[in-house]
């Protein structure tokens, strides 16, 4: 008669003599919190034969004992844990026991094993993409075919420690596509992989990673020592991705591209891929749903003044940097100490579309695309102005274009009526082919051959300049100049540059990149001020 095995799922801490027949799934060194060049613990995950998986842990003390004993993918008995709450936000099982190592904990290596070896527990990239909450505690496997590659990146941690950043693009077998962003030596280790002129595929499968929606963005990456990559293993589930992947005529062309943040997935390749669908003005302000939505419109006004345009940011993060220290400039997000502080745009404006009008908030990168320069050289050639924002940033006024904002909580409830704008399309060609039905951007919008009339100046009250962080700058700061495009529309007649003003501002600052925060303003207010708009035009 066999003998009887615990099963994971029934963990509690009223027991000692556990007695479990498990695979090791994933096998890391934690190292000590007081000197990490020391291991503080050996963790584990098991899975026995019902699918359950548990998180093991080996204490500092007992580490060189059992140091070389365990190899993943490997099963066997384990006897004897002290069974501990773990109190870890993010747990890689969802039980919420850790068995821990003790002096009299038994084992012994099963060389036959008895039950078949279900290492991955896989999500698909549309499942993450399609989720209307990304769950911050949960980590999971993805597998995909590399198919881009971005330049790799040195950064310091919040910590001080230098290390290494690097965003690939994975793409599994019916095309979707996710961002995944490696850390440390995992960069090291999928770098002599990732030639741009490959021709066989290059599949990796990740595990315990996590998910991040960054503005409306969702992505995978690492998450410290439990995460593991497997480049082109010898696995089953590599070797039936492989085949299903090459099945039929294999392709002589490079697999994988290098990539840039701006040409990686633009604003156009995303609506010419069929994967957005435009809305008008009026629908977004009337959506309850949080997420990107791509909107048609004409920008309309500029609601900014001299100094109000720009702010100063890090040169190695995109957090905005205040006084000086001294003669230079310190980063409160990464710690970084450098002499000038970089210049980048932040620009509120005013979008028309025949339904209704919207402010939208654009950062460094659409706002470069739309003026044709950096704001570097902007604010030294043409920020001298008299109370008024520079000329090059007319070059915005009038231009019909598709945006994709990020709807935000506090859009919907009416709190913040400014929406971030995640990218754009300026295409001509795309832009006409893509307009809603109802769309109407070249109706009578109460403007005067010289500026604004005065049913646009009650949305100077809008933008918090206080917001410190454009999202999309760590991706684009070493690469501006490729952002800028030529640009397809003539330099607008003169205006009167301030007709759209910023009011005094109810600063609302917010220190997470991820939520971009402007002042209050009530959307019942801005139904009102489309009301007077309308009535404007009859």
């Amino acid at each position: 008669m066999g003998e009887n095995y615990d099963y994971i799922s029934d963990i509690n801490a009223r027991k000692f003599c556990w007695n479990f027949k498990v695979y090791v799934i994933r096998i890391w060194e934690h190292p000590s919190k007081f000197n990490e060049k020391e291991i503080g613990s050996i963790e584990m995950i098991l899975q026995d034969s019902k699918g359950g998986r548990g998180h093991a842990s080996i204490p500092k003390s007992i580490v060189k004992k059992w140091s070389g004993v365990f190899q993943v993918f490997q099963m066997y008995i384990i006897k004897n844990f002290i069974v501990v709450d773990n109190k870890t936000i993010k747990k890689p099982t969802p039980y919420r026991w850790i068995l821990t190592f003790s002096h009299r904990t038994e084992v012994n290596h099963v060389m036959n094993p008895t039950f078949p070896l279900d290492a991955f527990v896989f999500k698909t990239i549309p499942e993450l993409l399609t989720a209307e909450k990304i769950e911050n505690s949960e980590l999971f496997d993805m597998i995909g075919e590399v198919v881009g590659k971005h330049d790799p990146r040195e950064l310091v941690t919040s910590k001080g420690k230098e290390t290494k950043r690097l965003v690939v693009v994975l793409q599994d077998l019916e095309k979707n596509r996710i961002n995944c962003t490696l850390f440390g030596e995992m960069v090291d280790e999928i770098l002599p992989h990732l030639e741009v002129g490959r021709l066989e595929p290059l599949i990796v499968v990740i595990q315990y990673f996590k998910a991040i929606r960054w503005n409306g963005q969702t992505s995978v990456q690492s998450h410290f020592e439990i995460s593991k990559l497997h480049i082109n293993a010898e696995l089953k589930d590599v070797v039936g991705f492989r085949d299903r992947l090459l099945k039929g005529a294999p392709s002589n062309a490079s697999r994988i591209s290098q990539m840039s943040f701006q040409s990686g997935w633009s604003g156009m390749e995303e609506i010419t891929n069929g994967s957005a669908l435009v809305k008008t003005i009026e629908e977004v302000l009337s959506s309850k749903e949080e997420g990107p939505i791509w909107v048609a419109g004409t920008i309309v006004a500029i609601n900014c003044s001299k100094n109000d345009w720009y702010y100063k940011a890090c040169r190695r993060c995109p957090k905005k940097v205040e006084t000086p220290v001294g003669n230079k400039y310190e980063c409160d997000k990464c710690g970084y100490t450098h002499g000038t502080a970089s210049i980048r745009y932040k620009v509120e404006v005013m979008v028309f579309d025949g339904t209704g009008s919207i402010s939208l908030l654009l950062w460094d990168r659409e706002t470069s695309q739309l003026c044709g320069k950096q704001a570097e050289k902007v604010l030294e050639e043409d920020g001298g102005r008299e109370d008024e924002y520079p000329l090059t940033l007319d070059n915005m006024m009038d231009r019909r274009l598709l945006f994709k904002i990020n709807v935000k909580a506090a859009n919907i409830s009416g709190y913040d009526q400014v929406f971030t704008v995640m990218k754009i399309c300026d295409d001509e060609e795309v832009v006409d082919k893509n307009l809603p039905k109802n769309f109407d951007g070249n109706s009578s919008m109460n403007m005067t051959e010289n500026g604004c009339s005065n049913s646009l100046d009650m949305f100077g009250n809008i933008t918090d300049l206080n917001t410190d962080t454009d999202p999309d700058a760590q991706y684009t700061m070493d690469i501006r100049e490729d952002s800028i495009t030529s640009l397809k529309c003539k330099t607008p007649a003169k205006r009167v540059t301030n007709g759209f003003r910023s009011g005094s501002s109810s600063a609302i600052q917010n220190e997470d990149e991820g939520q971009l925060s402007t002042n209050k303003f009530s959307r019942k207010n801005a139904k009102k001020q489309k009301s007077i708009m309308i009535d404007g035009e009859n």
